[in-house]
């Protein structure tokens, strides 16, 4: 890329964070982290959840999967649930929280 298109790209950032500055505040990354976060630990995620502890219970049942594994699922899906809880227990940033 040459000089001036970067010098013009830069300024065309520039104009948009004056003139636009809910864009330049704006936080993309922390939102969509957040809402894999939520799918994660709502309605869709306890119901993959659901499947896989029972899945894995049946096969634990009938010998084809190891209890150490069924056990490791458990934690798994504790760990995933746990989580927000968690981090908002070690955060110091009470505003840099999801929700």
């Amino acid at each position: 890329m040459n000089n001036i298109m970067k010098q013009s790209l830069t300024y065309i950032a520039l104009a948009v964070a004056f003139f636009l500055p809910e864009l330049a505040s704006a936080n993309p990354i922390g939102e969509t982290l957040c809402n894999v976060v939520e799918w994660f630990t709502q309605e869709v995620g306890a119901g993959i959840a659901t499947l896989a502890i029972i899945i894995i219970g049946v096969g634990a049942l009938m010998g084809k999967v190891s209890w150490g594994m069924a056990i490791i699922v458990g934690l798994g899906v504790a760990v995933v649930f746990g989580a927000p809880q968690l981090v908002a227990l070690l955060s110091t940033n009470a505003g840099g929280s999801c929700g």
